[in-house]
């Protein structure tokens, strides 16, 4: 039995919505791995994409196009803003991409069914059966093209590394706004009765050239990222070189003073045995005097701060910076043997973590600047405490601490990295500052391998 167009209808709405919420889970899904969660439970996922399949299915049957477009990016970022942690610019990324990516997608498909039954844009639009079913294969196009540059141009990491990257993401935004600008321009022009043929054509042309611009932009600016995050891992191993060189040497330094003073102890401790053969009490005290006095001067003193050597190195390295600028230091950090961390994710978490003490420090004037490390172990977990003085003024952003300093591209990533790094570990870092006391303390807990 035939359908007719009514029945149509009836089965395109609903099959459209349920590919709307697919779209919706899918991009959920895929972001969800680069922001961390302020709600954990399934219940707060299923609540954001109905929220915004709803506004993006009423806007879409009510509202202008013009209107839209803005009103679906907004409600993308308010869901991701409510269940993760992330700034605005990257929730604006969110939003955009999505935005772009359906509506380029829907474009290219109008146009082609345009072309294929020899109608117009316009009359595609205003029959129902026409409109759902191009929605129908805008939102499986967009799905498919977003799988294909996932695995040919931009993978994972390099999607991640864009993410955090400010200056690389605006860039990115900026292009996607200008897009979504001249798509709806372009689409306007259905009502102009331009010639059908060259319209359609312009339509089909813009959009799929909007997404292959999108695919040289994700490479490039992803490429971009990329070396970004190798310069700072350079800049990281360089630093880590620097401190084992400066550990090495005041280990150096230690023995061959050690190896100088136990040439004269053999010589010294044949004269004590010979005054105290012969009786001369005094004489031997006065030389046991000599001889301590002689280790506390000639004997380079060499802490230790850790168990792990190339932290010790990093917090001797550390101990030395605090002397030089009268800040006073204490550390005992123990990272047991079966704690999975890497040289390179040592460098990252700690080198950050204590140049933020001590640039805190600086900013305080007195005697009473600090900076104290502690650790504690239990079976399943290890917590590294950094606590320094500081001068009680903060700059926050929503939940994320800023950095002060003017290049930002750089030392506004310290505290992120830390972050990153931990929880890419499964631990946590949690911030507990005092602006009355003056004292900040940020806690490190890691996961201790069984």
């Amino acid at each position: 039995m035939a359908i007719n167009g009514k029945e149509m209808v009836k089965l395109m709405m609903p099959l459209s919505f349920a590919l709307l919420i697919v779209y919706n889970a899918y991009y959920l899904s895929y972001f969800k791995r680069y922001f961390p969660s302020k709600r954990s439970h399934w219940l707060s996922y299923v609540a954001a994409i109905a929220i915004s399949t709803g506004i993006t299915a009423i806007s879409y049957l009510l509202l202008d196009h013009r209107f839209v477009v803005y009103i679906i990016i907004g409600s993308i970022m308010l869901s991701y803003h409510w269940l993760f942690r992330g700034s605005h610019l990257q929730f604006l990324y969110v939003g955009t991409l999505y935005m772009f990516s359906l509506y380029s997608s829907r474009g290219i498909v109008i146009s082609v069914y345009a072309i294929a039954f020899n109608k117009s844009i316009k009359e595609v639009l205003e029959q129902d059966t026409y409109y759902y079913t191009t929605f129908i294969l805008a939102v499986l196009l967009s799905i498919l093209s977003n799988l294909l540059t996932r695995r040919l141009i931009v993978s994972d990491l390099r999607a991640r590394q864009l993410l955090y990257n400010r200056e690389q993401l605006k860039f990115v935004i900026i292009y996607l706004f200008l897009q979504l600008v001249y798509l709806t321009l372009v689409n306007d022009g259905r009502f102009l009765g331009l010639k059908q043929a060259w319209f359609t054509d312009l339509y089909c042309i813009s959009c799929v050239v909007g997404k292959l611009w999108l695919i040289f932009i994700f490479n490039h600016t992803s490429k971009v990222s990329e070396l970004f995050e190798y310069e700072l891992h350079t800049r990281q191993l360089e630093e880590q070189l620097s401190r084992q060189m400066h550990h090495y040497q005041s280990y150096r330094r230690f023995t061959e003073s050690f190896r100088a003073f136990q040439h004269d102890y053999n010589n010294m401790m044949n004269s004590m045995k010979n005054l105290l053969q012969n009786q001369e009490y005094e004489q031997a005290a006065r030389m046991l005097g000599n001889i301590h006095d002689t280790m506390h001067k000639n004997v380079q003193i060499h802490r230790t701060y850790s168990n792990n050597v190339l932290l010790d190195a990093i917090l001797q390295d550390a101990a030395n910076t605090c002397e030089g600028k009268g800040i006073f230091f204490s550390a005992m950090a123990h990272l047991p043997e079966s704690i999975s961390l890497t040289e390179l994710e040592i460098v990252r978490i700690f080198t950050n973590v204590i140049d933020n003490a001590i640039d805190a420090c600086d900013k305080v004037s007195g005697p009473d600047r600090f900076i104290k490390i502690t650790s504690g172990n239990t079976y399943d977990w290890t917590t590294i405490e950094v606590s320094n003085s500081f001068d009680g003024h903060l700059l926050m952003k929503g939940s994320e601490l800023l950095s002060t300093k003017e290049n930002k591209e750089f030392h506004g990533l310290g505290l992120k990295i830390v972050k990153e790094t931990i929880e890419g570990l499964g631990g946590l870092v949690h911030l507990d500052p005092d602006s009355e006391q003056g004292i900040f303390q940020i806690k490190l807990i890691l996961p201790t391998s069984p």
